[in-house]
């Protein structure tokens, strides 16, 4: 399906689902949370790539990989591309995994586990940081889509559009969450799902 020159498009955008290592299966509430959506974004941390075949039945899906995660003797998906790059209603969409594939992303990651236990995280900072980097990396894009951090997170660089949908995966001291993002030629449009709130209803 060609979405280049749709005039309105509804985008799902999930990440760091890491099924079947930390989550069985995908839970209940994420099909809610994404029904009805025109296309599927996931911004990594799949762990099996397989286990995003459910989500396929709802829209076409977009996967890039996260990083390895040596405890769960996982790859984050590593048959996954590492970006991809689409048109959507006329706008250039970057999804990535957004952590730094080097000695100096595992000492960020390192830090940012021991700061979550001892209750210090400064995973707002860890984000607007990962923001910042991939902006200078992808001047271009309007919207640029990234996970890693497990915490939601939305910010304009200059005229990019940065994305962060959270987890789905529960995380200590984060909710799960996921995002829908409406685009068309006049705005772009974010809302942030609580997979709770969902299930609930």
């Amino acid at each position: 399906m060609d979405f280049a020159d749709r005039s309105c498009l509804d985008v799902g955008i999930l990440s760091d689902t890491h099924v079947p290592h930390r989550m069985k299966q995908l839970p209940k509430a994420l099909f809610e949370a994404l029904s009805g959506v025109d296309i599927i974004l996931h911004a990594g941390d799949v762990d099996k790539p397989a286990a995003l075949d459910p989500l396929r039945a709802l829209a076409p899906v977009f996967a890039v990989r996260g990083n390895v995660h040596v405890l769960d003797l996982s790859t984050g998906g590593a048959s996954l591309p590492g970006t991809v790059e689409l048109c959507l209603a006329e706008r250039s969409v970057v999804v990535t995994h957004g952590y730094l594939p080097s000695l100096t992303g595992l000492w960020f990651k390192g830090r940012d586990v021991i700061l979550r236990l001892i209750n210090a995280s400064e995973k707002a900072q860890f984000n607007a940081r990962i923001a910042r980097r991939l902006t200078a990396l992808h001047p271009l894009a309007d919207v640029i889509v990234f996970g890693h951090t497990h915490r939601a997170f939305t910010d304009w660089v200059g005229d990019t559009l940065l994305v962060n949908p959270g987890a789905v995966c529960p995380t200590l001291r984060e909710v799960p969450t996921v995002a829908r993002m409406t685009l068309n030629r006049a705005e772009i449009h974010v809302a942030f799902l609580t997979l709770d709130d969902v299930a609930s209803r």
